[in-house]
């Protein structure tokens, strides 16, 4: 089959549902192109610091075509729209025509869809109420009057399917864009099951944490992302401070951007005097993905990303935070994961957490197997992409 996506972000060294997708549509033989921006850092996407100089780039990643376009218009890094797509989308002739979030460039592909009407149109979403919409403005113009009105309300009717990412999507697309629940269904954000085998079984578990002076009987705990005060891991830090046993580790991931410096600081002051806890930077997805190896639970006080879905495919236990509109309850069929509810997140709980995990007998160990067990059935993109192609 050949599929062609439309995405604000393709990095190929992240691990972004676009990146996953990617991949495993190609392995297992579907011929891909990928249409995006010319962004090339993470950061500078979120910031929306853009360089529209930046000419049309096209390149291969795991075979797929990536092809990076400049925008015609960006409205506040609110609404985006390339150059015109027209010529690719027919000289590709694609049978999928795969749209994530609401783009203006889905209509060039609408044209395409109306000439050719075997062809198939889904969009998978992003948006809940803890990420958009948190103002008038945000809500009554940009998503009931341009987003809906000008791009969704028009389009609607051609596509086969809306997968939300999370319940919460779900909730946001019912009552904001009015999408009957039965045209919708969640796809989560899976993770790279085949790289999570190639790491257990390379050995990094045990290279990470010598070299972090960290002992095959010591617990680790990882945690991480981008680090905004939304993330909460000031919370996690005082926690693990009070729990101050010289046998639990604390492995951080990732990194702040330049409007977050002081939070950095914050982190690394409540860290000073604690040699158990590892900061390893910012890492790319393999990286990312061995580290966790290293670990033995995972502890996410709040704002849900990516990683929390790798933590769980690595067989991690798992602690987290719903802030609100972000609840994992959709993967906990198992009971591998604990979660606090917003008025419940403090250092308090997660250290209670954390010790109720790690010193009740063979908890930790029941945990872990659980996690995998979700991973197996919710997380894995063997099967996850057969959601976005059964409409054929």
């Amino acid at each position: 089959m050949k599929i062609l996506m439309l995405c604000e972000l393709y990095i190929e060294n992240l691990e972004y549902q676009e990146n996953l997708l990617v991949k495993y549509y190609r392995k297992h033989g579907h011929e891909v192109t990928v249409i995006t921006s010319t962004y090339e850092n993470v950061f500078d996407y979120y910031n929306n610091i853009h360089d529209n100089s930046k000419p049309k780039r096209i390149y291969y990643d795991h075979g797929a075509k990536i092809i990076k376009l400049p925008f015609k218009f960006n409205l506040l890094g609110k609404i985006k729209k390339y150059t015109d797509i027209t010529d690719i989308v027919e000289d590709f002739k694609p049978d999928l025509l795969y749209i994530h979030d609401i783009m203006p460039n889905m209509f060039e592909m609408l044209k395409y869809k109306k000439k050719n009407p075997h062809v198939k149109m889904i969009m998978d979403y992003h948006c809940d109420y803890s990420n958009s919409a948190n103002n008038w403005l945000s809500l009554s113009i940009l998503h009931k009057i341009i987003r809906k009105r000008l791009y969704m309300d028009p389009i609607r009717k051609h596509i086969s399917k809306f997968y939300p990412i999370v319940p919460g999507s779900t909730k946001f697309l019912n009552e904001v864009y009015q999408i009957p629940e039965k045209e919708m269904e969640v796809l989560p954000l899976g993770a790279d099951i085949d790289r999570v085998k190639e790491i257990k079984a390379s050995g990094k578990r045990k290279e990470i944490r010598e070299r972090l002076g960290i002992t095959d009987e010591n617990i680790v705990i990882f945690s991480g992302g981008k680090f905004t005060p939304a993330k909460k891991i000031d919370l996690l830090l005082q926690a693990f401070n009070e729990i101050n046993d010289p046998n639990v580790h604390l492995i951080i991931v990732g990194d702040a951007d330049q409007y977050n410096k002081e939070y950095k600081e914050i982190l690394l002051t409540l860290s000073q005097n604690n040699p158990n806890i590892h900061y390893v930077g910012w890492l790319d997805n393999g990286g990312v993905y061995e580290h966790l190896s290293a670990a033995d639970l995972a502890v996410f006080p709040a704002s849900q990303s990516i990683v929390w879905q790798q933590a769980i495919a690595s067989g991690l236990a798992l602690i987290v935070g719903d802030t609100g509109e972000q609840s994992i309850q959709y993967l906990n069929e198992f009971n591998a994961i604990t979660e606090l509810k917003k008025d419940e997140i403090n250092s308090e709980n997660i250290k209670k957490s954390i010790e109720e995990i790690i010193y009740k007998k063979d908890e930790l160990e029941n945990r872990k197997a659980l996690a995998a067990k979700t991973a197996s059935k919710y997380l894995d993109w063997d099967h996850l992409i057969n959601k976005t192609l059964s409409h054929f």
